[in-house]
């Protein structure tokens, strides 16, 4: 074994390709045929819950940039389908992936068992996916503890190819740092986005420009974000190689008066004392995140995953260059398509593609209009065709910012129900239901208690816990876990259908009520409340990466939920206002402003406050003297109505100050902003006349 892999290793670096060994049998059996080689000798990377053969196990995700020249996984104790593809990423050229693993036919059962995901089906799909592809690939090899033949002499080497040099920067690379000195050099307000598959060396690209742009004198203050600090250290590493007098201190460079360190992306939204700002896997982070930070620096550079296991950047690419191309339709791209770490042609990373579905694509098709589709649930079993699973797949993968091989795992080994949208047999929509609640009356009682968070049960247990009720965990319910809808279809109300499909096939098997919980953002809380849904709970923690808030939306299928959720709502109106500056200060105002549609049950004196702010417009009154009745308008108000809404939650809910707010708005101070309140406060009380004669 050891010599074959020691052939293999070397064909590997030959060629620029790596290679996949399974190893399936007994775990001791894997183990005795894993202390066979020579690993202490290598840079080996061990993802379990113990030491195998005197390795320690790591996290995957703390070693990306790094590299390794075998990666094992014991697929025994180690289930984290995306920790798996991160720790491949981390493989150079004649590296070796080893996974020890059960008997194939029995892996599908085991990996199911030992799933967090429930499912009626005793086997895991997305396990006999992934070894459906091992036969017919090339690189890929199996040793068997069972079969007679489970003799690694048995297997035949790869041929060699010509001789791989890998050319550090490569071409690709080279000609991003070119495109990433010009945002500097040139005109500002034209962001470039650097888009490639994974292993292209774009994060060490931005390391490079930035000791270009240090030499040069061009920058002397440049900010990194991602969603992760482990993300970016592959620029702090290449920086400090090619500026190695600089002193690298975890997540910041400094070398004479220039400086790079990592902040997350919510607090560069509210900085702009920087030269250049990268953000990278900008898929990752929600667009309107990306959107402010565009608006706030004016030199800015993006890279994002295109395909790969920190999630896929189609839906980022779509949606966000909409707004470039709506704002700064002079920004530019650059692309990196050739790896870095091994050959274009790696048998490894082909095989990695297909079975787990990293190069997912939707069809591309014009229905015309909502007529021209059809609606129906999918059985389940159809996903076992890589026609049908590619499809569903690829449009999950293109309507949201971020997609992992763990959603393909959730789409096939979850109980979830799909309902799809088809156009003349081709997929242009598709609904994700997950079930929840029907739990136990201890566990519920831990729930209430916040003692116990079950698993796949997340908006079933928050209603229980925070209403002190145990019918929401009891009930049957369903979560809207993805909801999606191909480019060419949208706006055409496939969504909204979607949904009422959702609703219906719900109701009829006996569910109480459907839900979702969503990052809270502007056009997501527009699609859900015109949808029929009703806000229930507001998160009181952001996203650490994002900054962004979860909202829970429910809408009840029975009707005794229905004044639960309207009170659920209507608690939420009333709260959010007086909590604001405690628990949301830092939300951002257009969210606020989708938020409050308006709370009808508010009783102050409306009379009073239209009056007062009559006045104000008027000028009789300064602000001080309306702002109470102002603020009570705010939240009795649909504010989406209304010009300079989100400046006036701006100053009168967020309690921001008239300086920060007259620079949010390009606006010459107090005076200018006062102008705008006018302007709003003059709409809701013309608004209100026209109401009150009607």
């Amino acid at each position: 074994m050891n010599t074959f892999i020691q052939q293999l290793r070397s064909v590997g670096k030959h060629n620029g390709h790596r290679y996949l060994l399974f190893l399936s049998g007994s775990s001791s059996w894997a183990q005795a045929q894993l202390g066979e080689l020579d690993l202490a000798n290598d840079e080996s990377l061990l993802l379990a819950e113990s030491a195998v053969c005197g390795l320690s196990p790591n996290i995957a995700k703390r070693h990306l940039g790094q590299e390794f020249s075998t990666v094992v996984i014991d697929a025994y104790s180690w289930q984290s389908v995306d920790d798996w593809l991160a720790a491949v990423g981390t493989l150079r050229a004649g590296g070796i992936l080893i996974f020890m693993c059960p008997e194939f036919d029995e892996w599908p059962p085991y990996f199911q068992s030992r799933s967090d995901l429930s499912n009626d089906e005793s086997d895991s799909f997305f396990i006999q996916r992934v070894l459906s592809y091992v036969s017919a690939s090339d690189g890929v090899y199996h040793l068997s503890e069972r079969d007679s033949v489970s003799n690694s002499s048995e297997f035949q080497l790869p041929s060699l190819t010509y001789t791989w040099e890998p050319m550090l920067p490569s071409r690709d690379q080279q000609i991003a740092v070119e495109a990433i000195l010009k945002v500097v050099r040139g005109r500002a307000k034209r962001p470039l986005v650097i888009r490639s598959d994974r292993g292209r060396g774009k994060t060490s690209a931005l390391g490079i420009a930035a000791s270009a742009l240090f030499k040069a004198g061009d920058c002397q203050r440049i900010a990194i974000t991602a969603p992760h600090q482990d993300a970016v250290a592959a620029a702090f590493r290449q920086l400090h190689q090619e500026l190695p007098g600089g002193e690298l201190s975890g997540s910041h460079y400094k070398i004479d008066d220039c400086e790079m360190t990592f902040l997350p992306a919510f607090e560069l939204c509210d900085e702009t004392a920087w030269d250049l700002v990268f953000v990278d896997e900008a898929a990752a982070l929600p667009i309107v995140v990306l959107e402010k930070l565009v608006r706030q620096h004016p030199r800015l550079v993006f890279s994002t995953t295109v395909h790969g296991y920190e999630g896929s950047g189609r839906g980022f690419d779509i949606r966000f260059k909409e707004i470039l191309d709506s704002q700064f339709p002079q920004w530019r791209r650059a692309e990196l398509r050739e790896p870095v770490r091994w050959a274009v042609d790696d048998p490894l990373e082909h095989y990695l593609s297909e079975a787990f579905l990293l190069n997912a694509e939707p069809i591309l098709i014009d229905c015309g209009d909502l007529g021209a589709i059809q609606f129906r649930v999918l059985d389940k079993e159809e996903l076992t065709q890589e026609a049908m699973v590619k499809q569903v797949f690829g449009l999950l993968v293109q309507a949201h910012y971020q997609t992992s091989p763990r959603d393909l795992q959730y789409l096939l080994d979850s109980s979830c129900i799909l309902i799809v949208a088809e156009c003349e047999g081709w997929i242009v929509g598709v609904c994700q239901l997950l079930p929840e609640g029907r739990l136990g009356a201890e566990l519920v009682k831990g729930v209430i208690g916040g003692e116990r968070r079950p698993k796949g049960h997340l908006v079933a247990q928050r209603l229980a816990h925070i209403n002190a009720r145990a019918y929401y965990a009891e009930c049957l319910s369903y979560r809207v876990n993805r909801i999606a809808v191909a480019e060419g279809q949208r706006r055409l109300g496939v969504g909204r259908e979607l949904l009422s499909q959702a609703e219906r096939y719900t109701r009829n098997i006996g569910a109480a009520y459907l839900s979702s919980s969503f990052a809270a953002t502007p056009d997501v809380i527009d699609f859900w409340q015109h949808s029929g849904f009703t806000s229930v709970w507001l998160g009181s923690r952001r996203d650490t990466s994002s900054g962004v808030y979860s909202l829970i939306v429910a809408k009840s299928l029975d009707a005794k939920l229905v004044h639960d959720f309207d009170l659920m709502h209507r608690r939420l109106m009333m709260d959010v206002p007086l909590t604001l500056r405690h628990v949301h200060s830092d939300m951002s105002a257009d969210t606020l402003v989708a938020l409050l549609i308006g709370d009808e049950a508010n009783n102050s004196d409306v009379e009073f406050d239209l009056r007062t702010v009559k006045r104000y417009c008027d000028k009789e009154l300064i602000f001080e003297q309306a702002a109470a009745s102002m603020i009570r308008l705010c939240c009795r108000s649909n504010m989406q109505l209304f010009e300079h809404a989100e400046l006036a939650v701006s100053v009168l809910l967020l309690g921001r100050s008239w300086p920060r707010v007259s620079v949010d708005y390009n606006l010459n101070g107090r005076a200018e902003v006062e102008d705008k309140l006018r302007v709003t406060f003059a709409q809701i009380a013309r608004l209100s006349d026209k109401e009150e004669k009607e």
